[in-house]
């Protein structure tokens, strides 16, 4: 893999915004989070918890995605954190092993298999220069545009008023939705300055108010939550460290690791720059190094957060300072649980039509990344349309594998995993010479030289 060339940070990621457009800017990002809020609901509800357990969850996952965004975005030393703009959230990709985990063991160990398992990560990102070399364009490109495909049913559903619930389907939640959606687009087309650069937040703030004029909000839980409560670490008691589960959580937090990789790829396509490898094996090594601490305070993996970079690409501001206000204000909001209580009751329907625009960007993303792939000579084409077959198609045909063990149905229906570990394999197979320059090749090529007029 050839070394990147540096991004000019100054130019394009320090622009300083007064306070009146930093605070609504971070807002956005808050709202573009709210389906990240929803995996510590998911996990708690799923294992049983009660209400009261499930809000502490989310406030601590406020806390440490506001803590994550930080140490990425300021770093710790030189070699943590990529002091790019990215904002971090909870994990979609561990979501069910920590199901699992906490079903079968209980929270001690589901949060002592989420510190083990980040301890373990970190270990791994002392080699990390030598694992990126498995991932050139086409396989960044490949995963990055499954990565849209795959997140946008789960928006879909959510348009549609969320999957289960008794008015998924129903006329007025697509109406809604739709609305949202075309807000978004029509203001990010006709816009100008901050209306343009504020699309996505406006169309969410114009769909909730049409949802709670039409008595779709439930407004009981912010009224029933404190006021104020401190996150505490071990909450739940010393962690447990279960060699079973430390082994399946680590298996996805590889996973997640490579979704963060791609998110590189996301962001220089959305930004128009290169991230150097040693900015990407930092802000790799940042991640790990926040999981750890997502386990120290009761909270769940983070992932860089693609559907906000999208946001940036909807908004055109891409300044580090909109993501230090946004983690900022997450480490406050933690403190109130009535905040942690009213992102939850935003209709399902309004999320999904702001979540449809912005994946839309990450499979965009994807594509142009794969547009300037050499299909001539890297075997592109049987690279990218394989993979993409096998992870699509494990994606949305998970009963395919039903009568494999558990661990192994949990990875292979996934369809990021599918598709990445296809595309690593064949790219490996099919380019091993030419990315690896063995001496072979070389002096092929010395000869083609010679040979030259």
């Amino acid at each position: 893999m050839k070394t990147k060339s540096s991004i000019d940070v100054n130019a394009v990621f320090n622009e300083k915004l007064p306070l009146v457009k930093l605070l609504p800017l971070g807002l956005q990002h808050l709202l573009t989070m709210v389906g990240s809020f929803m995996v510590p609901v998911i996990v708690g509800s799923s294992i049983g918890l009660d209400a009261k357990t499930i809000a502490y969850l989310v406030s601590a996952i406020l806390l440490s995605s506001g803590l994550a965004i930080l140490i990425q975005v300021f770093g710790i030393g030189k070699g943590i954190g990529s002091r790019l703009p990215f904002v971090m959230g909870s994990s979609f990709i561990t979501l069910g092993p920590m199901i699992i985990i906490g079903k079968q063991y209980g929270l001690p160990t589901l949060f002592g298999s989420i510190i083990a398992s980040g301890i373990i990560i970190v270990l791994l990102s002392f080699f990390f220069d030598k694992i990126l070399l498995l991932f050139p364009k086409v396989v960044t490109g490949t995963f990055i545009t499954i990565m849209g495909i795959t997140l946008a049913p789960t928006a879909f559903k959510d348009f549609a008023g969320g999957e289960g619930t008794p008015g998924y389907g129903s006329p007025i939640n697509i109406i809604i939705g739709l609305i949202v959606l075309l807000t978004i687009v029509l203001l990010h087309k006709y816009g100008k300055g901050i209306i343009k650069t504020l699309s996505m937040l406006l169309g969410v703030a114009i769909g909730t108010v049409i949802a709670g004029f039409m008595g779709m909000i439930n407004t009981s839980p912010v009224s029933s939550a404190n006021w104020v409560q401190v996150i505490t670490p071990f909450h739940f008691g010393v962690p447990v460290f279960k060699v079973s589960a430390i082994i399946t959580m680590t298996i996805f937090c590889i996973i997640n690791l490579i979704q963060c990789f791609g998110s590189f790829s996301v962001l220089d396509e959305a930004c128009e720059t290169e991230s150097s490898e040693k900015t990407i094996v930092s802000g790799l090594r940042g991640q790990a190094i926040t999981q750890v601490l997502s386990g120290l305070f009761n909270s769940v993996p983070h992932a860089f957060l693609n559907e906000n970079i999208g946001v940036m690409a909807l908004s055109g501001v891409k300044s580090r300072y909109v993501s230090i206000t946004t983690g900022c204000s997450l480490v406050i909001l933690s403190f109130l649980p009535k905040f942690a209580a009213a992102i939850t009751i935003i209709p399902a329907c309004v999320r999904g039509g702001a979540m449809l625009a912005i994946f839309g960007m990450v499979t965009a993303a994807g594509i142009s990344i794969l547009s300037k792939v050499d299909f001539h000579k890297t075997h592109a084409t049987l690279i990218i349309g394989t993979s993409m077959s096998v992870g699509v198609g494990s994606n949305f045909q998970p009963d395919v594998f039903a009568h494999m063990p558990a661990m192994l149905q949990m990875l292979l229906s996934n369809g990021l995993f599918s598709a990445s570990i296809i595309a690593i394999v064949l790219n490996l197979c099919l380019n091993f010479q030419t990315m690896f320059k063995l001496p072979r090749l070389q002096s092929e090529e010395q000869e083609l030289i010679r040979e030259s007029p």
